[in-house]
C-alpha cells in the first residue's frame, strides 16, 4: 500500500453572502405563510381574525408595506382585525422565499 500526499483544492474568491434582509421583513414572511396555513385550514372564507396569531404590529405593517396582506378593520373593534394575503403574497408563498 502506498502512502502519499494529496492536495484539497480551496474555493477561490470570496464565498457567496446570501442576504436575508432584517428580521422584521423575515418576521413578515413567516406571518405570510402562516396566513396562509389558517386560510387553508380553513377554506370557507379569505380572511383570517389576527387577534391570537401572536404577530407584533411591527411584523403585520411590513407585511403590508411590502404589500403580502391587505388588512381589514371593524369600526370600533379593534380586537377584530382582519387580514388577507394579496396576490403578491400568495405568489410569495406559492414561491416559498
Amino acid at each position: 500500500m502506498a502512502i502519499g500526499t494529496f492536495n484539497i483544492s480551496t474555493i477561490k474568491g470570496r464565498p457567496k453572502v446570501v442576504k436575508t434582509g432584517d428580521g422584521t421583513d423575515v418576521a413578515a414572511r413567516y406571518f405570510v405563510y402562516k396566513t396562509v396555513r389558517g386560510l387553508l385550514a380553513d377554506s370557507r372564507c379569505n380572511w383570517q381574525l389576527l387577534h391570537g396569531m401572536g404577530e407584533s404590529a411591527a411584523t403585520i405593517s411590513r407585511a403590508v408595506e411590502r404589500g403580502w396582506v391587505v388588512i381589514q378593520e371593524e369600526r370600533g373593534k379593534p380586537l377584530e382585525r382582519n387580514a388577507a394575503l394579496s396576490d403578491e403574497g400568495r405568489r410569495l408563498a406559492r414561491r416559498g422565499r
